[in-house]
C-alpha cells in the first residue's frame, strides 16, 4: 500500500484530489480487507463470520488501518513503528480478552451510534401469515 501510495503521489498524470494530499479510502480498505484474512471466503458463507456479534478479528481489522493512517499521515509517525503499534495493539486484543471487551465496547457503541448501524442484526427468516 505504500509502495503504491508514493508511486501514485509522484505520479503527475492523475488528477490530484481536492480534498487531501494523500490517498485515504484504497489505505483504509485494502487494509481491512487485508487484515479479515478470508473471513468472507467463499462468497457463499455470506456474512455468517459477523452473525453472532462482535468478531475481535473483524474489528481489529477494521481500526488497524485506521489507527495506521491517522499515525502516519496526521500525527508524523514513522511507518514501521506505526506497524510495531499495530502489532502490539493485536497482541493484547489476543492476550486479553476482558480487558480488550471493557476498552473495544464503548468505541464500539460510538462507531453504531454514529453510523446507525443496528447493534443487533435482523432476522433472517421472517415469518409470513398466509391470508
Amino acid at each position: 500500500v505504500e509502495l503504491a501510495s508514493k508511486a501514485v503521489a509522484a505520479e503527475d498524470l492523475l488528477p490530484k484530489s481536492a480534498y487531501f494530499p494523500f490517498a485515504v479510502a484504497a489505505p483504509l480498505l485494502c487494509g481491512f480487507v487485508g487484515g479479515c484474512g478470508g473471513a468472507f471466503l467463499p462468497p457463499s458463507s455470506g456474512l455468517a463470520p459477523i452473525e453472532e456479534g462482535k468478531v475481535w478479528n473483524i474489528r481489529a481489522a477494521f481500526f488497524a488501518p485506521l489507527m495506521y493512517v491517522i499515525a502516519t499521515r496526521f500525527c508524523g509517525v514513522d511507518l514501521l513503528t506505526a506497524k510495531l503499534g499495530i502489532c502490539l495493539f493485536r497482541i493484547a486484543g489476543d492476550l486479553f480478552p476482558k480487558q480488550r471487551e471493557a476498552i473495544m465496547e464503548p468505541v464500539t457503541s460510538a462507531l453504531y451510534t454514529g453510523t446507525n448501524v443496528r447493534r443487533t442484526p435482523l432476522p433472517t427468516v421472517v415469518p409470513v401469515k398466509r391470508a
